[in-house]
């Protein structure tokens, strides 16, 4: 729907984007002047009392989050009977402007962007909430003062509702989703590690880990190891392929563990431990002489000792 030009004293800016739930326009704070981002039910679906429930209980739920790497509502509101909410606005788009034509990010900027994203899932995931369709196109980017902040966005909720009532579309997107959410086992936060772990192979090889359908999920193996198309360790393939496996018992078990190995693979074995004992040859002041050639000296002038007193005794 078209949002009204004014909505208290927030002006309407322009369209941000539009999917087939919600749309998101951009609005000016007149009084605090600055920008906020809104989030509106589409019309199709804003005549579905349980739709209605579940946009609004992902305000609900975004707002009880509270978190700096997760989209903050601010206000709920209603116009033309179509239900929106007032939410931060990412002014730097979204991680999927990094990943644009197939482009390869460093990794330390991967596993900057990746453990900035399981900050808020584990956030999510604390309150029992699995996102379901982590993707590129739901972790936003935000300036601050201290660089770029990652938050995420939509949690599909209104898709989960209608998925739960019985109609035919699953939650997510075949490129990032886990095997699971296709198979109707059941699903827990060990989905949302395997589409991070999608974003994060993405960003570092510049190619998608799945381009399948859903249907070809159910059958889902492996991708390539990303060192075969990008300058990361074993390592760095070791990390990634634990998170995409098919079946969630060989994923890492949550968000954490996931993102703190993944650092650690980044950062590579640690150096080789120094050990405390005499310093080096060259680092010895020149003329010493060792432990060892001082007593073989003693020895041998202990021997030469010995030999000529016992000449001197002959001789007498």
């Amino acid at each position: 729907m078209s949002l009204p030009e004014r909505l208290g004293r927030l002006e309407r800016v322009e369209r941000l984007g539009a999917g087939g739930f919600a749309t998101v326009w951009l609005y000016r704070d007149t009084e605090l002047e600055s920008d906020v981002a809104v989030k509106a039910l589409a019309d199709n679906w804003a005549q579905r009392l349980d739709v209605r429930e579940r946009f609004l209980e992902e305000a609900r739920i975004l707002r009880r989050a509270d978190s700096d790497h997760i989209v903050r509502v601010y206000d709920v509101g209603e116009v033309d009977a179509t239900p929106y909410f007032v939410m931060t606005y990412a002014d730097r788009g979204t991680v999927a402007g990094l990943a644009e034509d197939g482009r390869q990010l460093p990794l330390d900027q991967v596993v900057d962007l990746v453990a900035q994203a399981g900050a808020g899932l584990s956030v999510l995931h604390d309150l029992g909430i699995v996102h379901r369709d982590v993707k590129p196109q739901n972790l936003l980017l935000r300036g601050s003062r201290d660089g770029t902040r990652v938050l995420v966005a939509d949690l599909g909720v209104a898709k989960a509702m209608l998925h739960a009532s019985g109609l035919t579309q699953v939650v997510g997107s075949p490129a990032y989703m886990a095997p699971e959410q296709v198979r109707g086992t059941g699903i827990d936060r060990r989905a949302d590690v395997h589409a991070l772990a999608a974003v994060a192979y993405q960003l570092l090889t510049g190619r998608l880990a799945r381009s399948t359908t859903l249907s070809d999920l159910l059958g889902a193996s492996l991708p390539v190891p990303p060192s075969s198309v990008a300058d990361v360790s074993p390592a760095v393939d070791a990390v990634l392929l634990r998170g995409l496996q098919p079946d969630p018992r060989d994923r890492w078990p949550d968000i954490a563990s996931f993102v703190a190995a993944l650092r650690s693979a980044a950062e590579g074995p640690p150096p080789a431990p120094t050990l405390i004992n005499d310093p080096p040859p060259a680092a010895r002041p020149t003329g010493a002489l060792t432990p060892a050639f001082t007593l073989l000296l003693l020895l041998v002038l202990g021997a030469a000792f010995a030999a000529a007193y016992a000449v001197t005794a002959a001789a007498r």
